[in-house]
């Protein structure tokens, strides 16, 4: 899908409970789902039940197939088991497939993506300033400074890297309802906790996802507690019991460009900091 006209961040936190909910009656789902590069890392997980279990061979077309009421199994793009910074920073992982007669492309992050017309900053100051998804209060905890602060707070984040682990979305489906309304469902934690010096902090947003539809480039987020999607990764290689338990149905919406112009980050030498954000690979996020 070349030509995109337009390039929209949209979050779901920022629409309201509505892009959270049941949508009407489906007009359209997913159909004839593959990878544009199948070299690309990827994980497949069918559902089993009320269980995710990891299966590289399973039928994209059958695992796709949920909505917000049976999101089913889902695809995590550039996964890689075991490795906490499992996004591939340079090329993307993309499905293609089409969504009610039109072509429609979902693909996980790069770092273009992240740092391309101030997408970073934007995303950052929204995660730091919502207190439902903890992170101001985890990174204060993780880097020991209570007195820590947004921007200094960014500058890290970006400078390490760091937004890479949002970067490998896990999604369950694509549809369009009979408003001509389209939702994107990604796999995430229902309750995500990490200890830090024997406290639980708690840590509630989806990862992000590209979508190239009609048109358009959009990168869909959600900030806050995700539904409960009544699966958990419990079976099979790589099971935790926790992951797939949350569900973001991210809604395309029609949001204008709020694209800005991105703020310049700086490294500053502290490069001894970066251990301390080895958050494992079942982390905060929608993950797989």
């Amino acid at each position: 899908m070349s030509g995109l006209v337009s390039k929209v961040f949209i979050s779901a936190s920022a629409m309201g409970l509505g892009a959270l909910v049941a949508a009407p009656a489906l007009a359209g789902s997913l159909t004839n789902p593959s990878f544009v590069d199948p070299s690309q890392p990827y994980l497949i997980y069918e559902a089993d039940g009320s269980s995710t279990v990891l299966n590289n061979s399973a039928d994209l077309s059958q695992v796709l197939q949920g909505d917000v009421s049976n999101p089913g199994g889902n695809v995590e793009l550039s996964g890689q088991l075991g490795d906490a910074n499992a996004a591939d920073p340079i090329t993307a992982t993309t499905l293609q497939g089409t969504l009610d007669g039109q072509n429609i492309l979902i693909s996980s992050l790069t770092q273009s993506d992240w740092l391309s017309d101030g997408f970073v900053d934007r995303w950052f100051s929204e995660a730091w300033n919502n207190t439902e998804t903890g992170v101001q209060a985890w990174l204060k905890a993780k880097l020991n400074n209570p007195f820590l602060n947004e921007s200094f707070a960014k500058t890290l984040f970006t400078s390490f890297g760091l937004y890479n682990r949002f970067s490998d979305p896990n999604v369950n489906y694509a549809t369009r309802d009979n408003n001509g309304d389209v939702f994107v469902g990604l796999a995430g934690h229902l309750n995500y906790t990490e200890m830090i010096n024997g406290v639980n902090y708690s840590l509630k947003l989806s990862e992000v996802v590209k979508v190239e539809y009609n048109g358009e480039s959009k990168l869909l987020y959600a900030m806050g507690q995700a539904l409960d999607s009544g699966l958990v990764n419990d079976k099979g290689e790589g099971a935790d019991g926790t992951s797939h338990s949350g569900l973001y149905n991210l809604h395309w919406g029609n949001a204008p460009d709020t694209a800005a112009v991105p703020e310049p980050s700086t490294m500053l030498g502290l490069m001894a900091i970066g251990s301390l954000f080895g958050v494992t690979k079942r982390k905060f996020s929608s993950n797989a």
